[in-house]
C-alpha cells in the first residue's frame, strides 16, 4: 500500500487554515479550499511506497514517491483490477475535502456524451487543457456526492415554478413579475425553469432585480430562497447569478448528511466543511458567482430544469459503518467511526478525519492519523479499516 499526499487548490472561495490544520501542514493567510486525492492528471495526489522490503509489484523500493497517475500506469491491473480497467481504464473517482468559506460558482456538469462530444471538439481547435477558456478536461462526466464535517449549505436543483414565482413576485418589479407569469402560465416547468435562467442571466433589467434582491433578501420576513440567494451579494455584489440562485433548492446538511449531484443540475455550495467524492473528471461550466470564465449558452443547454426536492442521499448505517449509495457505477463511499469495516478488492483510498486509523491488507499495514490517507491497491486484496475516530473509504463498486 501507498501513503497519499493530496495536491491542494487555493480557490479564492477557500477557508483559511482548516485544510492545512487537518493535515498538520504549516497555516498560511492564502485560502485553501480543497485538498485533491486522486489521479486526476491536473493535479494528481503524491504516493509513497510504504512495504518493508524489496521492489513492490510495479517495481518501486520503500520510500519511492511517484504521482498516483503514474503509478497506476505502471500496471493498471495490479492497481485497479481488470474489471476497473476494462470498464474506466483509469482510477474513476477523485476523493476530496472541500473547506468552504464563500459561495462556489453557480455550476453544471456534463454527461459522459456532452463531456465526450466537448472534449473532441476543444481538442481539435487545439485549445490547450490549461487555457482559462478551456471547458472540457476531460471526456468524463462528474456526478459527486458530498458528505458534511460540519453544518453545510447547498444550492442544487430547482425548487418547483410556483415557489419560484411567488418570491419574484415579493421583488415587485416589472420584469420580475412577468418572469413570475411566465413560470406561473407554462404548462411544462422543465422548459419555463431552463428558459428563466437563461432570461435572467442575459436581460437589460437583470441589475435591477438584484439590487432589489439585495434589498428584500435581507429583510427580517424574506423566505428562505430570498435570504439565501441574497447572501451571494455580500461576495459577488451585483452578479446575477444570485436570481438563479433564488430558483434552486435550499439544502442544509447537518454533519454526517450527504447530497448527491448528476449531470445536468445547476448547483452551487455555498458554506461548510465536507468530505466530496466524485467521477475523475474536471468539468465544469460555470455561470456566475465566479470570477472565472463563463458559458452563459453552454450551461443552459446541458441545464436539466425538472424541479425535484433537494437531492438528499440516505446512509446505510451497520453498527459503526455507514454506506452512502450512489446511482453511478465509479464510485462508493463508507465511513467508519469508532470501528471495524472490511472492504473488498479494488482500488481504494483510506482517509482519517478524526483519530487514527489502522489500515491492513495483504502482508503489510499502515498507521493513519487525523488528514492523512492511505492508496490501497487491488493487487493487495481484501482491506481491512478499524477506525479510532472517523475514517472515509473510496473504492469502485
Amino acid at each position: 500500500m501507498y501513503r497519499l499526499e493530496p495536491t491542494l487548490q487555493n480557490y479564492a472561495w477557500g477557508m483559511s487554515g482548516v485544510i492545512e490544520t487537518m493535515l498538520g501542514r504549516p497555516v498560511t493567510d492564502e485560502p485553501v479550499a480543497e485538498a485533491w486525492w486522486g489521479a486526476h492528471p491536473s493535479a494528481p495526489a503524491l504516493a509513497t511506497a510504504m512495504h518493508a522490503v524489496r521492489a513492490d509489484e510495479v517495481g518501486l523500493y520503500p520510500g519511492d514517491v511517484v504521482p498516483l497517475d503514474r503509478l497506476i500506469a505502471r500496471d493498471p491491473a495490479a492497481m485497479l483490477g481488470h474489471d476497473v480497467v476494462v470498464r474506466w481504464e483509469r482510477l474513476p473517482y477523485l476523493l476530496k475535502v472541500l473547506a468552504i468559506a464563500k459561495p462556489l460558482s453557480l455550476q453544471v456538469h456534463p454527461t459522459l456524451a456532452q463531456a465526450d462530444e466537448g472534449f473532441r471538439r476543444e481538442q481539435a481547435i487545439g485549445v490547450p487543457l490549461d487555457a482559462a477558456a478551456r471547458t472540457f478536461k476531460d471526456r468524463s462526466h462528474k456526478p459527486e456526492m458530498i458528505v458534511a464535517l460540519t453544518p453545510m449549505t447547498l444550492l442544487a436543483g430547482f425548487r418547483k415554478a410556483p415557489a419560484v414565482a411567488a418570491d419574484l413576485m415579493r421583488l415587485g418589479l416589472e420584469c420580475t413579475r412577468a418572469w413570475a407569469e411566465e413560470l406561473n402560465n407554462s404548462t411544462e416547468p422543465t422548459v419555463a425553469l431552463r428558459e428563466y435562467v437563461s432570461t435572467v442571466l442575459t436581460h437589460p433589467d437583470a441589475g435591477d432585480a438584484v439590487a432589489r434582491l439585495a434589498e428584500v433578501g435581507t429583510g427580517a420576513d424574506a423566505s428562505e430562497g430570498l435570504a439565501v440567494a441574497a447572501a451571494t451579494l455580500a461576495d459577488f455584489p451585483g452578479d446575477v447569478g444570485a436570481l438563479v440562485a433564488l430558483a434552486l433548492n435550499v439544502v442544509r446538511l447537518e454533519p454526517g448528511e450527504a447530497c448527491f449531484t448528476e449531470a445536468g443540475v445547476v448547483h452551487s455550495y455555498q458554506s461548510g466543511l465536507g468530505v466530496e467524492i466524485m467521477a475523475n473528471s474536471d468539468n465544469v461550466v460555470r455561470a456566475g458567482l465566479t470570477p472565472k470564465q463563463v458559458d452563459i449558452p453552454l450551461l443552459v443547454a446541458l441545464t436539466d430544469g425538472t424541479p425535484g426536492p433537494p437531492p438528499r442521499v440516505a446512509p446505510q448505517v451497520d453498527g459503526p459503518v455507514t454506506h452512502y449509495p450512489a446511482p453511478v457505477g465509479e464510485f462508493a463511499l463508507t465511513v467508519v467511526r469508532d470501528g471495524a469495516a472490511r472492504v473488498a478488492p479494488g482500488p481504494r483510498i483510506v482517509l482519517a478525519v478524526d483519530g487514527t486509523v489502522d489500515v491492513r491488507a495483504g502482508s503489510g499495514g499502515l498507521g493513519l492519523r487525523r488528514g492523512q490517507a492511505a492508496f490501497v491497491p487491488y493487487c493487495d486484496g481484501e482491506l481491512h479499516v478499524d477506525a479510532h475516530g472517523m475514517a472515509v473509504v473510496a473504492e469502485v463498486p
